[in-house]
């Protein structure tokens, strides 16, 4: 029966259907992988693919594809299922755990969160396997029964549970056939009259005890699935129409019935003669998820080449889908100059298991590089980082193959124990972790073996530094989170146990600092960056902390971390306490963006002591509020989020500096003070002094350039907003040989 609490949540969240703001997002830029296609749907002249957490639609006619993610103000959380009523024109989008959203014919996408909210049904059985139409109605198969929604009232009418010894029955397939409603269930196949109170478990007739899959009407028949046999069934039998050799993974019906499993599709005309079948022989370790016709060409929803479209008669594949990286498991991320590299590992504890075995990717002029795993065999990639004097050169480091590097987008050489101080663990494999480049080109590498530091020169020769001074134990050489240099090309590196461990290449010292790092079971150190101003920030599992001068160790082999403290409302508070910190990243304005593990991303002024910005995935296209990597290209002010449910990139404004002043500006320009918070600056040479002024001379705002930008705030000196009018930023070095102006017109 229906469950009375059910319906009340149901009551009580119907107040909470919002709409969102879904208009193109033009500081965002969508980087996701569209090529696993998991649902398909014929609606007139297009087809509408479902992949993880987004969508893209291919107009059959003229082969255009348009995308639909979190930068159109989808939630970018994993979809289960999806309907598109065309008489509405409504996208009905149900994902994992509940959530619901519904996106208009204007792209307005409003959202339904009553069965997430519902705390009675446990998150594993908010999942969609199935959905019916009809009418205005969506009967909606789920892990614990039957719900209808009301696609032209946006809103759910009754729930439907089928139970067996006191438990909730998962409903696999719901169809409407001849006036009846059908239910495949894990314990049988039911059925009742359409007009029936269905809330009333003794109004549905159960046919038998048996496992059904799937239900489908095609041409004049109703069709339900049993693991590998297909029937045709009434009310009163079930016909065997087809046996396979393999599990029918669903079914799909337009003018043929494509019968899809998971290596295979096999299409059938109206007498259930077979008109062609297709596999992925062709595919290296593809899968198929779903399939359907249209004008006598097939369309298969596939694994790793989104879609594959092929004629009915003959079997020849075009792969269908967006320009794509290879996957969502964005874990690694670098850029700079413009290109941007991706890998899909992870290294949580430091243990490459499971083993994700997804390639490269690269983004170059608007589009995607990607080298296959089938290609080079390398798995579980962790750590990425871009060659600053040659872009066309990348590294990687794989906690199982060693070092790899890329020239010129493909594989040039693996370092292993054959042919580099590179060692294996064991039978293992060779564990590489963090790297990094200093100024004078070396590479410097670590590894779960000794030498735990390893530099890499220019010219491919190895030099070793040893640290056993420090890590004694082989329990110690257990993983390196992080390798950042320092202005004096001292090496610094995020430890497991000892903190940060410091390495003055001039001097040959080993020291390490782990005072006023929070005392934990576990102080990793997670991640470090070391700002323009010399000073170390740190990130671990429970916060932040700083460290100015970190050099100051080799001389007075004493130095403390110490935290942020901020005071808000007499009441001192410690900055980002408590968050598991895990990446820190300093740009081109000296300003910081801190990734974290639940709470997204921050961004920070020089100091700490402001927010700029806090992105979530509840105010921004971010997917997961879980990010992994950070990366800035300074060139450009793009900065890049890897979370394991994709890639997104953002418009920010800081630059490196720039070789002259040749291309100064500001924008916005006109900046309207009820629509800009800011006008950055950007063109600017390192180290500049900035005024602005305005028209009569007065002073209004000064600062000094850390990067290629600068930002004000339309205050003067931060205590009033400015008047409308021009004001002129005057911009001169140290020496005064460099000069440069641009005028800012600020209007209310």
């Amino acid at each position: 029966m229906r469950n009375k609490l059910f319906l009340v949540v149901f009551l009580i969240c119907s107040t909470l259907f919002t709409p969102v703001a879904t208009a193109q997002n033009n500081s965002w830029v969508d980087l996701f992988s569209y090529l696993k296609v998991s649902h398909l749907q014929v609606v007139d002249q297009k087809i509408i693919a479902q992949s993880e957490n987004a969508f893209f639609t291919y107009e059959t006619n003229s082969g255009e594809i348009e995308k639909l993610s979190s930068i159109n103000g989808l939630t970018g959380g994993d979809i289960s299922n999806f309907y598109y009523h065309a008489g509405l024109h409504k996208l009905f989008i149900f994902h994992k755990g509940g959530l619901i959203e519904i996106v208009n014919e204007q792209k307005k996408v409003f959202r339904s969160p009553e069965l997430a909210y519902n705390s009675f049904i446990p998150v594993e059985k908010k999942e969609l396997n199935n959905i019916w139409a009809r009418d205005d109605q969506l009967y909606l198969a789920t892990k614990y029964g039957i719900s209808v929604y009301n696609l032209d009232r946006n809103e759910f009418g009754d729930t439907y549970y089928f139970t067996d010894g006191g438990n909730n029955v998962e409903v696999k397939a719901v169809a409407v056939y001849n006036q009846k409603i059908f239910a495949a269930t894990m314990k049988g196949l039911y059925y009742a009259d359409i007009n029936a109170n269905l809330i009333d478990q003794n109004a549905w007739t159960r046919i038998d005890h048996l496992r059904w899959n799937d239900l489908i009407v095609y041409k004049q028949d109703l069709l339900g699935i049993r693991d590998k046999r297909l029937f045709k069934v009434t009310t009163q039998s079930q016909q065997l129409l087809l046996s396979f050799n393999s599990y029918i993974r669903n079914l799909n019906a337009n003018a043929y019935l494509s019968v899809v499993f998971d290596h295979q599709v096999q299409v059938y005309n109206q007498n259930y003669v077979l008109q062609n079948s297709f596999s992925d022989a062709n595919f290296n370790h593809e899968h198929f998820f779903n399939a359907t016709d249209f004008d006598d060409f097939i369309y298969i929803g596939s694994e790793k080449q989104g879609i594959l479209k092929t004629p009915l008669h003959q079997i020849q594949y075009t792969a269908i889908h967006p320009d794509s990286p290879l996957s969502n498991h964005a874990y690694t991320v670098d850029a700079r100059n413009g290109v941007l590299w991706l890998a899909y590992g992870d290294h949580f504890e430091f243990n490459p298991y499971p083993i994700y075995k997804k390639g490269l990717s690269s983004y170059q002029n608007k589009s995607w590089i990607n080298i296959p795993y089938d290609d080079f065999q390398i798995s579980d990639v962790s750590f990425v980082k871009i060659n600053p004097s040659n872009t066309d050169e990348v590294y990687f480091a794989s906690a199982k193959n060693g070092l790899i590097r890329v020239r010129h987008n493909q594989i040039d050489k693996i370092f292993n124990q054959n042919n580099s101080p590179l060692q294996m663990l064991g039978t293992d494999g060779v564990r590489v972790f963090a790297l990094n480049f200093d100024s004078q080109n070396n590479l410097w590498v670590t590894q779960d073996q000794r030498p735990a530091l390893l530099k890499l020169k220019p010219d491919d020769t190895w030099e070793g530094v040893s640290l056993s001074s420090i890590l004694s134990s082989n329990s110690d050489y257990h993983g390196f989170s992080s390798v950042t240099i320092d202005q004096d090309d001292n090496v610094w590196i995020g430890t497991e146990y000892y903190g940060v461990i410091g390495y003055n290449q001039k001097t040959d010292q080993i020291k390490y600092i782990k005072e006023g790092l929070q005392n934990s079971a576990y102080p990793l150190v997670q991640t470090l960056d070391i700002d323009k101003d010399n000073i170390m920030w740190a990130g671990n599992r429970e916060g932040l902390r700083i460290l100015n001068n970190p050099a100051q160790i080799f001389d007075t082999n004493s130095a403390e971390f110490r935290p942020i403290k901020i005071v808000y409302e007499d009441a001192v508070q410690l900055l980002m306490e408590g968050q598991n910190i895990t990446k820190i990243k300093v740009d081109g304005s000296n300003n910081k963006w801190i990734a974290t593990l639940g709470s997204g991303v921050y961004y920070f002024n020089e100091d700490g002591t402001g927010t700029i910005y806090h992105f979530t995935k509840e105010n921004s296209p971010l997917p997961s509020d879980d990010i992994y990597d950070v990366a800035v290209d300074g060139s450009n002010g793009m900065v890049y989020f890897a979370t394991l449910k994709g890639l997104v990139g953002y418009k920010g404004f800081a630059t490196d500096g720039s070789d002259n002043m040749d291309d100064v500006y500001a924008f916005p320009n006109p900046a309207n003070e009820k629509q800009h918070n800011f006008v950055t600056i950007r063109g600017l040479l390192e180290g500049v002094n900035v005024k602005i002024v305005d028209v009569a001379g007065d002073l209004v705002y000064e600062t000094t350039s850390k990067g290629g930008s600068v930002q004000w705030d339309l205050t003067a000196f931060g205590k009033y907003k400015v008047a409308s009018g021009v004001y002129i930023a005057l911009i001169t070095n140290d020496d005064g040989t460099k000069t440069q102006t641009t005028k800012i017109l600020v209007i209310k």
